[in-house]
């Protein structure tokens, strides 16, 4: 066994030290809800660091999900405060707030970032916000429940891809909807969604497929970031190594040998390129953000606190 072999092996044996089996399976397919990729080996291990530390993991899903990395939107860095400002909250917000709230909006993260936060500080500061408003809010229930359908929308479709037909998926959607405007988080539901999936008979007429997917893509995403310790933190790549993952049970078979393959070549063992899946980074952030949305009759300098 050459030297790259043990230290893989090293890796493997770390986390199964540090991690139970569920608690990697647990992790698996929460970055496969949230983000349809496999974590690889160094994502795994900040995850479940955050688990044996005491974080539920609702609550990861919660933090994960109020990210840049999860809004999914880039913004040229030349921007000036005011230009990104305006084009975040027209993606986030577009027509579903008056402008007078849009515009508390913009003017505080304007001045936030000549304060010196960053984008992405600024994107998880304002998603986690508006997340967590009431639907029936007047100023900004309509804007939290599209940013909400939006994102339990994205995470259906990554559990059922195409097992469920679209009226099906409408449905699980409009019940994790209902459980969040009853109290529910965003986070509760995608691990709701995630268990309810992997629980399961392979045999059930309507959900049986969409377990079977679940299934198979978590196992190759436990070959590459476990068994092989893959350390790659670029979403593409990583991405790609369940992109053609399938209920049929021998894609497993095909998508391992690809992943030997990209590791004897170096091209999905290590950090290189993007390096756009850092999650550590992500719960970095997290730690220094808390917010609420502004109302408009609110200062610009009392907005979030």
């Amino acid at each position: 066994m050459d030297r790259l072999s043990n230290d893989r092996t090293r890796k493997t044996r770390t986390h199964s030290m540090v991690l139970t089996v569920q608690q990697q399976t647990s992790i698996l397919q929460l970055i496969l809800a949230l983000f349809k990729t496999a974590p690889g080996a160094m994502n795994l291990t900040i995850l479940g660091s955050q688990l044996n530390n005491g974080q539920s993991l609702a609550d990861l899903a919660q933090s994960l999900a109020q990210s840049a990395l999860f809004f999914d939107k880039h913004y040229p860095a030349q921007l000036s405060h005011a230009e990104f400002a305006a084009s975040f909250i027209n993606d986030l917000i577009g027509s579903r707030a008056s402008e007078s709230n849009k515009n508390l909006l913009i003017d505080f993260i304007a001045r936030k970032q000549a304060n010196s936060a960053s984008q992405g500080e600024i994107i998880a500061e304002v998603t986690g916000a508006l997340s967590s408003v009431s639907f029936s809010d007047a100023n900004w229930g309509k804007a939290s429940r599209h940013y909400n359908t939006y994102n339990v929308s994205r995470v259906v479709n990554h559990l059922f891809d195409n097992t469920f037909s679209p009226a099906n998926k409408a449905v699980v959607v409009d019940h994790m909807l209902t459980q969040i405007s009853a109290g529910k988080t965003f986070g509760d539901m995608v691990v709701w969604a995630i268990d309810t999936v992997a629980g399961v008979d392979r045999d059930n007429v309507v959900w049986g497929n969409a377990a079977m997917l679940l299934n198979n893509r978590t196992e190759v995403a436990r070959y590459y970031s476990i068994d092989r310790a893959g350390i790659a933190i670029d979403r593409a790549v990583l991405q790609k190594i369940l992109a053609k993952v399938t209920v049929d049970a021998r894609t497993i078979v095909t998508a391992k040998a690809a992943i030997d393959d990209l590791l004897s070549d170096g091209g999905a063992s290590s950090g290189h390129a993007t390096g756009d899946f850092r999650l550590d980074e992500v719960l970095k952030t997290q730690k220094r953000t808390a917010s609420s949305m502004p109302q408009e009759k609110t200062q610009p300098a009392e907005l979030m606190t």
